[in-house]
């Protein structure tokens, strides 16, 4: 463990080195700061990548995470099924720019889901504030 952490702690120290390095370029003059943008890019991609393993390793070692997991993705699935039917197919024209039917039906979609996912997480704000009152 001792050894992962001294890994990490040179990577972090190398990718501020960089940074340092790209934002200095960019002080005098001498970049125009595409490099730092493509520097964020690739550390962003590579986060990413690192999280997703993790992830993936630790449901892959932990049986009853991974169950919960799969009844989320479920829920999740059985929610955007739900707001997919709802959602209105219908055209429309936003000022010059006309919106076909599939991406009215996509977006009612993400709106659907918003609503519905808002909806509960107040709900469940609420709900364990009285829970929490009724326990002291």
């Amino acid at each position: 463990m001792k050894s992962l952490k001294l890994i990490l702690t040179i990577v972090i120290a190398i990718i501020a080195l960089i940074g340092a390095i790209l934002y200095i370029t960019i002080l005098t003059g001498k970049s125009d700061g595409n490099m730092m943008i493509r520097a964020g890019e690739i550390l962003v991609v590579f986060t990413a990548l690192i999280a997703v393993f993790f992830g993936l390793k630790n449901l892959a070692t932990n049986p009853q995470a991974l169950k919960k997991s799969l009844i989320s993705i479920a829920v999740l699935a059985i929610i955007l099924i739900l707001s997919y039917v709802s959602a209105s197919d219908e055209l429309r024209e936003v000022g010059d720019i006309s919106i076909d039917a599939g991406t009215s039906k996509w977006v009612g979609t993400g709106i659907y889901m918003f609503y519905f996912l808002a909806a509960v997480a107040v709900l469940a704000m609420i709900g364990f504030g009285i829970k929490k009152s009724l326990n002291k």
